[in-house]
């Protein structure tokens, strides 16, 4: 796992840098001994792979990650120093280049993955095959003279992977458990909070149940790749191309947005979030505000309720569209994903957005249906009222902002962009058979807000199309 900056104090950080610096001078001084000078690329190939495989992470409580490191796989193929060498060079052009680990934490984070990882992992797939091979000379009183068979190996080298990896997680969970012990008492010491009792689950659960098996994995994959493809540099450039691939199949993609829209729902109208026909969890207390209005623009009462995790909305009587104004606080996009936190709260930010949403839902027709709603912020308004209009044809909008055409603002569709506003704040839209749901968004810079860069705002229309 990668520790950023300001998680271990002096203390933790300054004890493994000196524990680091002799374990470099040792690997370089057996490499320069053992590494045949054609084996070389395979050693900077080596470092590439690891920068491959530490595509493939898991977001950890508290701001850090747990990452697939390569490392046993590197152990097994080039050796033991050689691996941590490689990986050590992957660490630092992370911390430096990617700015993914702290540069303080530098040498805690290659003593977990690289030190840890290589020995731990090199010393139980050597002591598994030991076993296997005594087994065998058990069965059959001889030893097998081309060792033991690839079914074996593989099994050996995702046991060590899972292993080594598990165990370079365990001594980051305790170095930083440890800091509010290490500096308990000290007024502005702003390391990690949590005692070893928290850290120590907090990290090992999902490296033993998710990260531990996403290693092993890796590490059978590449051994298998090594056997059939000669030579290990070939076998490292094509395990790259596989993992690059596999982590982009694996890592969120961001094409699709996710949107608040209403539906109908029984008697009543759901706010849901979600995309398309997936339906996901929200916290219905994001929905500060309801309007309710007729055909006439009039209010119309109605009844709020919590249905597990969905709000319904039960007008009184026939409603003509229904607004729900949505804040859903602070979002920090950092190095490791999105986070529902203030810029002040979140580890490396990116950029961090206040994030408001508007929801409106046309149910039926009348005059209300394409006029701007006041309270709505960002607002996409029909010229049109779509309820009586047929699939195939154009419907203009305007997206308004604070009151004022919004020149610029894309236009998507569940099935992506859109359109987008001319000087007036227009757009044409083509309507097609069945639900439509149209989203507006806009950022707005600003200056007086320490945990946001942005104002972001996002405006979703919804309605059907019958005919």
């Amino acid at each position: 796992m990668h520790i950023p900056d300001g998680y271990i104090g002096p203390v933790t950080y300054g004890s493994l840098w000196a524990a680091m610096v002799p374990a470099w001078g040792y690997a370089s001084r057996r490499m320069k001994d053992t590494l045949q000078t054609s084996r070389i690329p395979s050693l900077a190939m080596g470092s590439v792979f690891s920068l491959a495989a530490m595509m493939f992470f898991l977001p950890l409580p508290g701001g850090t990650t747990g990452h697939v490191s390569g490392t046993t796989v590197l152990a097994i193929l080039l050796g033991p120093w050689a691996a941590v060498l490689a990986v050590s060079v992957s660490l630092l052009i992370q911390a430096v280049v990617m700015g993914d680990g702290g540069i303080t934490a530098i040498g805690a984070n290659c003593f977990n993955v690289a030190l840890v990882g290589s020995l731990a992992g090199y010393g139980a797939y050597r002591a598994i095959l030991r076993v296997a091979a005594w087994f065998v000379r058990t069965e059959t009183g001889e030893a097998r003279e081309d060792g033991p068979p690839l079914s074996v190996r593989l099994v050996a080298g995702g046991v060590a992977a899972y292993l080594a990896i598990n165990l370079g997680a365990f001594f980051a969970a305790v170095e930083l458990g440890l800091q509010p012990w290490i500096y308990r008492g000290q007024a502005g010491a702003a390391y990690f909070p949590f005692p070893l009792e928290v850290a120590i689950p907090a990290v090992m659960l999902p490296h033993l149940l998710a990260v531990g098996m996403l290693e092993a994995s890796v590490t059978v994959l590449v051994l298998f790749f090594s056997h059939r493809v000669e030579g290990s540099l070939k076998a490292f450039g094509k395990a790259c191309v596989v993992l690059m691939i596999g982590a982009s199949a694996l890592l969120p993609a961001s094409a699709w947005s996710h949107e608040y829209w209403i539906e109908k729902r029984g008697d009543g109208y759901a706010v849901v979030y979600g995309h398309g026909d997936k339906r996901l969890e929200y916290d219905p207390a994001n929905v500060k505000k309801i309007i309710v209005m007729d055909a006439e623009g009039k209010p119309v009462p109605f009844r709020r309720q919590v249905q597990g995790k969905v709000l319904l909305v039960r007008p009184e009587r026939q409603a003509c569209l229904i607004v729900a104004d949505l804040d859903s606080g602070y979002w920090s996009k950092t190095i490791y994903g999105w986070k529902n936190l203030p810029k002040r709260k979140a580890t490396r930010v990116v950029e961090a957005n206040r994030q408001l949403h508007y929801s409106k839902s046309l149910v039926a027709s009348g005059e209300s249906a394409t006029r701007p709603v006041e309270g709505m912020r960002l607002d996409i308004v029909p010229l049109k009222n779509p309820l009586e209009m047929k699939a195939g044809e154009a419907l203009q909008v305007r997206v308004v902002f604070d009151g004022r055409p919004a020149p610029g603002a894309d236009i998507e569709s569940e099935h992506g962009k859109t359109a987008e506003t001319d000087r007036e704040g227009l757009a044409k839209i083509a309507l097609k058979k069945g639900r439509q749901l149209l989203t507006a968004s806009i950022k707005v810079p600003l200056k007086d807000d320490p945990d946001a860069d942005f104002l972001a705002l996002t405006s979703a229309l919804a309605f059907e199309v019958t005919k």
